[in-house]
């Protein structure tokens, strides 16, 4: 499992410096990668869900994809996924 999460910190990271070329997949990439953060999140292992989180959101607003009105709900789906499930977990391991 740990090098799965390295694999995954590692893939965000490289999503961040390949987000700011154009043309590039990284940002659709970093956005399901939010999707996968939430997941974590919501498990409990909220280190590398924040992680994720931090890289992915670096990732977008790094790329020069015009974000419009119809991009928007591409993005704030992941978004809600991401920390939702983050801060479930979160309020989970506080509780517990």
């Amino acid at each position: 499992m740990k090098i799965v999460n390295s694999l995954l910190i590692i893939l965000s990271i490289l999503c961040v410096l390949l987000s700011a070329a154009p043309f590039t997949p990284a940002v659709f990439l970093s956005i399901l990668l939010m999707c996968v953060a939430g997941v974590y999140g919501f498990y409990q292992k909220t280190n590398i869900a924040l992680l994720l989180l931090c890289f992915s959101t670096l990732a977008i607003i790094a790329s020069p994809w015009n974000i419009s009105v119809i991009n928007l709900g591409y993005i704030l789906v992941p978004y809600f996924i991401g920390f939702g499930g983050t801060l479930l977990g979160i309020n989970k391991k506080v509780n517990a």
